[in-house]
């Protein structure tokens, strides 16, 4: 296929690889003959490895595949990391813009998004964004010391397909469970306030066909759902988001939001930040901070219960025009009817960096560490710490990543087949 033989291209466009612990010696993936999802199910790896499939469908979504507006080519294509001590999987999926998420064996996932353009004029969720051309992914190691998967994606515009940037995006995945994320892009609209982004994270937790956020999110005494989980990696500051259903005509999804902890500010201005979202079984996060690029006088973290962090005010608010892409639409609001047939997803918390200039966005590395972890938030929390605490140049050492000890889920999640497909 073309793309596969653009990759070197591709690399050189990218800028030099500079991580540390990189063995320029480590061979490069093989490919082969496309699994199925049952043919995956009996894969082994000696700790993590990688394979594409051919029928990968998220959440139990049962239609066919028409493109427009689904993805061309085999909408059901994907790339998948797996582990041999853990039970959830890391899905980079086709029908999805390629744009890659945790997937728990409930069926419940979460997403980690893109860059966003500046004023949502390009992205990937929309029919251009689902193109084989505008979106892929190459395998660069295949495991079973470690998965190195590099994505990249043309933000483009929903009506015109034109591109507007080009991220490039690389993810080391190890057998300790950790993956270790590296996002660049580069404007193809030079002077031009929509050929940059500067939204480059969103917690985006997605629910199979027939369940909504209740149904995913672990629940708490007093019928509430725990949404989310912000800590400061370097003081006790924490606050925790509880969602509870609330009965409102045409909305499934609506719910009421409700805040604990310490004040935002003091999670907005942490050297460091580890984001949960607990699920019932198991939850993912992601690490960032000083360290990683992302400072934290000019990133700003949003709570999307509340305005006045910066957030949208979406509370429980639910979509499902992605993960399967049955319209070109950026923004389909879950109906009585829709989520029954198709998968959704809710997103309680994204960061940006609206106070930067575009210009000091653009080429600059941005790093995080993304993760499963169980109901133990202080796990999370010194293992962010860790991971942080001696310096920009050991974050990104990979060997150091890799060393990092593993944030096991409990012994029934893991022991618990996946449900879907």
């Amino acid at each position: 296929m073309l793309r596969h033989k653009l990759i070197a291209v591709v690399i050189a466009l990218a800028g030099p690889i500079s991580v540390a612990g990189q063995n320029s010696a480590t061979p490069a993936f093989r490919h082969s003959t496309p699994l199925t999802i049952s043919e995956l199910k009996k894969t082994k790896t000696t700790g993590v490895s990688v394979a594409e499939v051919s029928d990968y469908v998220f959440g139990n979504y049962r239609g066919d595949f028409p493109s427009p507006p689904h993805a061309d080519l085999n909408p059901r294509k994907a790339l998948i990391i797996f582990w041999k001590d853990f039970s959830y999987r890391f899905v980079f999926s086709h029908e999805a813009s390629y744009c890659p998420w945790f997937e728990l064996p409930s069926g419940a996932a979460l997403s980690y998004q893109f860059f966003e353009g500046n004023e949502g004029w390009a992205e990937l969720f929309n029919d251009y964004g689902r193109k084989e051309q505008n979106s892929f992914v190459d395998v660069i190691e295949g495991g079973p010391q470690r998965v190195w998967i590099r994505w990249t994606y043309f933000g483009v515009n929903m009506q015109s397909g034109q591109a507007a940037f080009r991220g490039v995006e690389d993810f080391w995945a190890f057998p300790n469970g950790l993956v270790l994320r590296r996002q660049r892009y580069s404007t193809l609209l030079p002077g031009e306030n929509t050929g940059y982004a500067r939204e480059p994270i969103e917690l985006i937790g997605m629910s199979p066909v027939g369940k909504l956020w209740f149904d995913v999110l672990a629940q708490v005494p007093g019928g509430e759902s725990h949404a989310f989980v912000g800590v400061d990696a370097f003081s006790d500051a924490r606050a925790d988001i509880f969602w509870k259903r609330q009965s409102k005509p045409r909305q499934p999804f609506a719910g009421t939001s409700r805040r604990t902890g310490s004040p935002w500010k003091q999670i907005d201005d942490a050297r460091g930040f580890a984001g949960i979202i607990p699920f019932t079984d198991g939850s993912p996060f992601v690490v960032l901070g000083d360290n990683s690029g992302f400072a934290h006088e000019t990133t700003r973290l949003k709570e999307h219960s509340d305005k006045t962090t910066g957030g949208w005010g979406w509370r429980s608010l639910t979509w499902d025009h992605w993960p399967i892409g049955w319209l070109n639409s950026q923004a389909h609001d879950v109906d009585d009817e829709s989520y029954k047939k198709f998968p959704s997803h809710f997103a309680p918390f994204g960061l940006d960096l609206w106070s930067m200039r575009n210009e000091d966005t653009e080429g600059r590395a941005f790093y995080s560490l993304m993760g499963v972890g169980n109901t133990d938030v202080e796990a999370i929390r010194r293992m962010a710490r860790n991971w942080l605490e001696n310096g920009p140049e050991r974050a990104i050492d990979l060997d150091r990543v890799a060393a990092l000890p593993a944030l096991r889920q409990a012994r029934q999640a893991r022991q618990t087949r996946h449900k879907t497909h």
